[in-house]
């Protein structure tokens, strides 16, 4: 196995958590049937990333490429039949959402066709579990990129979009009264 494959077996995983989240967080803003339907596949995605991620290999390589492809085309047909804006889908991170099923939809069908030349040949089709340095190499690596394009999409969400800012959560800020004053500004005295 190459170098380059080892470090980008745990990325079509990865992958799977960041789309994941991007689709449960456009569930949670849609409306009707679709919202149901994203929030599922990002149960379902976020379930097959970390069982894969803990089996250290795609587990049920052909119904996970079935349902990429499902949803493939389930992302085009709401984009392309403006369904998408009539229920408060947002296609900005559906698309980035595409992304990441395209990555698990073309990984899975590669170890789909791996399987069946292997039973041809009658050779084992299975791969051992990740090892070393190398694995955690493109397991940090894969991250990176997952952060780099979920991050942004889960912002131009509606959960994302009324998300309270960093520093701004709680209601009230650091006074004098925190530090023992009575939040006047003076020495705790009332006159």
């Amino acid at each position: 196995m190459s170098a380059l494959t080892s470090l980008a077996r745990t990325w079509p995983m990865l992958s799977a958590l960041g789309g994941g989240l991007v689709l449960l967080a456009l569930g949670a803003g849609a409306g009707g049937a679709p919202g149901g339907v994203l929030a599922g596949a990002g149960i379902a995605g976020l379930g097959w990333g970390v069982l894969s991620l803990r089996a250290g290999r795609a587990i049920v390589p052909g119904v996970a490429l079935g349902v990429s492809a499902a949803l493939l085309v389930g992302a085009g047909a709401l984009i392309g039949t403006g369904l998408a804006a009539a229920t408060d889908v947002r296609v900005g991170p559906l698309l980035a959402a595409s992304v990441f099923i395209a990555v698990v939809a073309g990984h899975t069908a590669f170890v789909v066709r791996r399987r069946a030349r292997a039973e041809m040949s009658e050779e084992d089709p299975t791969r051992p579990a990740l090892e070393g340095r190398l694995s955690l190499a493109g397991l940090a690596a894969g991250a990176l990129l997952v952060a780099g394009l979920a991050t942004p999409a889960l912002a131009a969400t509606e959960a994302g979009e009324l998300a309270v800012p960093h520093g701004e959560h709680g209601g009230s800020s650091v006074t004098d009264a925190d530090h023992g004053g009575d939040g006047h500004g003076g020495d705790g005295h009332h006159h």
